[in-house]
C-alpha cells in the first residue's frame, strides 16, 4: 500500500519518464517551497532569505531538469489556486453565518409603519416601504433595496453591453479589414485597463450633467450607473464574442455565400448560431463583472439605502450590494460587518452562478452543433 502511494506521488511530481537527478532537484525545490511558506506564517521577518533560496534552487532545477520542474510548478500553481478559492469561500460563508443565524429572514423583508414586516416578493410589497430599511443604529438591516438596485443596474448594463458587444464583435470579426481589426480590437480591450474609479468619476461628471439637463433629473441615478457599468463590461463581451465568431470555420461562411446569401444573411444565419455559445458566455461573464462592480457605482451613487419609488424608476438612486459594502465596511460595527458579509455571500453566489451558467450554455450549444442533443 505504502509502495503504491509512493509510486503515485513520484509519478505525479516527476512524470513517468523522469530524467537523472530530477528527484533531488524537484525534492529540494518542494522542500524549500514548504519551508518558505512555513517561515512566512511563523516568522515573516525571515521569509525573504528563504524565498531567495527557493528562487535560486528553482532556477538551477529549471536549467538541469526543466520538464520535471515545470511539472512541479504547474502543480503548485493549481493547488494554490484551489486552496485560495476554497479559503476565501470558507471564510466568507463562515463570517456571514452568525449574521444569518442572528437576523434570519429579517435581512430579506421590508418593514412597514405598524411594526410588521412583509416579504418583498409578495404582491403587497411591490410598492416601496415607508419604514427604515437600513439603519445600523436602530438595528434595521434589510438587504432587499440593495439587491433590487443591483438588479436594476445590471439590467441596464445588459441592454448596453449586449447589443453593443455583439455588433462590435461582428464588425471586428466579419466586416473590418485586417488593418482596421488590428487597431479596433486592441482599442476595445484597452477599456478593460481603465480603473473603475475613473469610469465612475467620468460618469458622475459627464453623464450626470447631461441627464440633469436633458431629463430634468436632480442627481445621479441607476441609469447613469448602468450605462457606465455596461461600458465597463464591453471589453469582456466583445473579446469573448469576437474570439468565438473568429473560430467559426471559413468553409461554413463560404458555403453560405456560394448559395447566394448576402454578408448580413451569412452573419445572421451562420456565424451567430455557430458562435452562440461563446457569445452568450461572453455576455454572461460581462454581466458577472457588472454585478460585482464596486468603485464606479460607489462614485456615481454613494447614496442611502432605499427602494426606488416606483420600483422601475431608473432615475432614482440607491446603494447596490457592492457599493453598500464599499461605503460601510470602514466604520461598520461587528453586527453591521456580519450583514455586509451576507451581502458578499449573495454577490458570490450570483457571480458564481452566472459563471456556471455560461459554461453550461457553452457546453449545450457545442453538443447541439455536434448533433449530440
Amino acid at each position: 500500500m505504502s509502495r503504491d502511494l509512493t509510486s503515485n506521488v513520484r509519478t505525479t511530481l516527476l512524470g513517468r519518464d523522469a530524467s537523472e537527478g530530477a528527484l533531488l532537484s524537484v525534492g529540494l525545490t518542494a522542500l524549500l517551497l514548504v519551508a518558505t511558506v512555513g517561515v512566512f506564517l511563523v516568522a515573516p521577518a525571515y521569509a525573504l532569505p528563504t524565498l531567495l533560496a527557493f528562487v535560486l534552487v528553482t532556477t538551477v532545477a529549471w536549467v538541469r531538469n526543466q520538464a520535471e520542474t515545470a511539472r512541479l510548478l504547474t502543480l503548485v500553481a493549481t493547488v494554490s489556486t484551489v486552496l485560495t478559492v476554497s479559503f476565501i469561500t470558507i471564510y466568507l460563508f463562515a463570517s456571514a453565518f452568525p449574521a444569518v443565524v442572528e437576523r434570519g429572514a429579517s435581512l430579506f423583508v421590508l418593514p412597514v409603519e405598524n411594526g410588521r414586516t412583509r416579504w418583498f416578493f409578495w404582491l403587497d410589497a411591490l410598492l416601496p416601504s415607508s419604514g427604515t430599511v437600513w439603519n445600523p443604529l436602530s438595528g434595521a438591516y434589510s438587504l432587499i433595496p440593495t439587491i433590487w438596485a443591483t438588479v436594476i443596474v445590471t439590467t441596464i448594463s445588459a441592454f448596453v453591453a449586449g447589443p453593443l458587444g455583439l455588433f462590435g464583435a461582428l464588425f471586428i470579426s466579419e466586416v473590418a479589414s485586417d488593418g482596421v481589426r488590428e487597431v479596433v480590437k486592441p482599442a476595445v480591450e484597452v477599456l478593460a485597463g481603465i480603473p473603475s474609479i475613473v469610469y465612475g468619476f467620468i460618469g458622475f461628471q459627464v453623464l450626470n450633467g447631461f441627464v440633469q439637463a436633458s431629463f430634468l433629473d436632480d442627481g445621479a441615478s441607476f441609469l447613469i450607473a448602468g450605462l457606465v457599468v455596461g461600458i465597463m463590461a464591453l471589453p469582456t463581451v466583445v473579446s469573448v464574442a469576437e474570439d468565438s465568431l473568429s473560430s467559426v470555420p471559413r468553409s461554413m461562411k463560404d458555403g453560405s455565400v456560394a448559395m447566394g446569401a448576402t454578408q448580413w444573411q451569412t452573419m445572421k444565419s451562420i456565424s451567430i448560431p455557430a458562435a452562440f455559445s461563446g457569445i452568450s458566455a461572453g455576455l454572461i461573464l460581462g454581466l458577472g463583472r457588472a454585478v460585482g462592480e464596486t468603485m464606479a457605482v460607489a462614485a456615481i451613487m454613494a447614496a442611502g439605502v432605499g427602494l426606488a419609488n416606483p420600483l422601475f424608476d431608473v432615475f432614482d438612486q440607491g446603494a447596490t450590494l457592492t457599493s453598500l459594502i464599499a461605503t460601510n465596511y470602514g466604520s461598520a460595527s461587528e453586527s453591521t460587518l456580519g450583514v455586509l458579509f451576507v451581502a458578499g455571500v449573495i454577490l458570490f453566489v450570483i457571480v458564481a452562478g452566472m459563471s456556471v451558467l455560461s459554461q453550461y450554455v457553452e457546453r449545450r450549444m457545442n453538443e447541439k452543433l455536434r448533433g449530440d442533443a
